[in-house]
């Protein structure tokens, strides 16, 4: 069943989302914005920032597109208070930025393990802390981890992507119980399978195994993703933190194939 957006919901609210110009990233951001918060999109390459905050000012919303790098902590800094200069202000951080990978464990060389705990985890870790320095004082905010179904489960071949994404839970939990005495709350969201642009994109099954191993039948969507995201980041959410949310459309629960 089709949901429209809460309006107005975020109206006066300032977001970073990180890995925000394409996928599940960039449909967040949009779900943001439709409900009235400006946002800054932070990713890697120029023409996908400018071209997603394009779309988003040409739909009436206060964006700022900023090319940096989360593994670096100068880019981090910088992102964080080109938002405060821009938007006067940081209430929610999106932490989306990541890389998929598929390879052998054996033959998986030490700087393709570090570049996927980097991008994840130590990116995930450094925008929470520049954001918290904005936060804490303001006495309020909200940081959304994207997780995965292997932030939970394990399987071959993913033994670089299964530690950060289990990373990201463990650091939700210590950040939430830190920084909820001041008003900070830090939640994750486990999307499952879900249909974005396959550049990039680490996949090894079929659509039909994907379909066939989810207990809905599908493919999820990314809009589906921001519908659940934006609900965590709203007041609607205001005494959930510290956990993780799956949205995988039975994935996990299913033991089978």
């Amino acid at each position: 069943m089709d949901r429209q957006p809460v309006t107005d919901e975020f109206r006066g609210y300032a977001a970073i989302v990180t890995g925000g110009s394409q996928g599940i990233g960039a449909a967040i951001a949009t779900r943001l914005a439709a409900g009235g918060a400006a946002v800054a999109i932070c990713a890697r390459r120029a023409d996908r920032v400018e071209e997603a905050a394009r779309r988003l000012r040409a739909s009436g919303t206060r964006v700022r597109g900023i090319v940096a790098d989360v593994r670096d902590p100068a880019h981090v800094q910088r992102v964080v208070d080109d938002t405060v200069r821009e938007f006067g202000r940081l209430d929610i951080l999106i932490n989306n930025a990541g890389e998929g990978q598929i390879r052998d464990t054996l033959t998986l060389d030490l700087d393709a393990w570090r570049g996927v705990l980097e991008t994840h985890l130590t990116g995930a870790f450094l925008m929470s802390q520049a954001a918290a320095r904005v936060m804490i004082p303001a006495g309020s905010g909200v940081i959304l981890n994207i997780g995965s179904v292997f932030s939970v489960r394990g399987m071959p071949r993913r033994a670089a992507y299964c530690t950060v994404k289990h990373g990201i839970v463990g650091l939700t939990e210590a950040l939430a119980c830190e920084w909820a005495p001041h008003g900070v709350r830090v939640v994750a969201l486990g999307p499952g399978y879900i249909s974005t642009p396959r550049e990039g994109v680490a996949v090894d099954f079929s659509d039909e195994i994907v379909t066939r191993r989810t207990p809905l039948g599908r493919w999820g969507t990314p809009e589906e993703m921001a519908e659940v995201a934006a609900f965590l980041c709203s007041r609607r959410a205001s005494f959930i933190t510290g956990s993780l949310t799956m949205a995988d459309g039975g994935w996990v629960a299913y033991g089978g194939w």
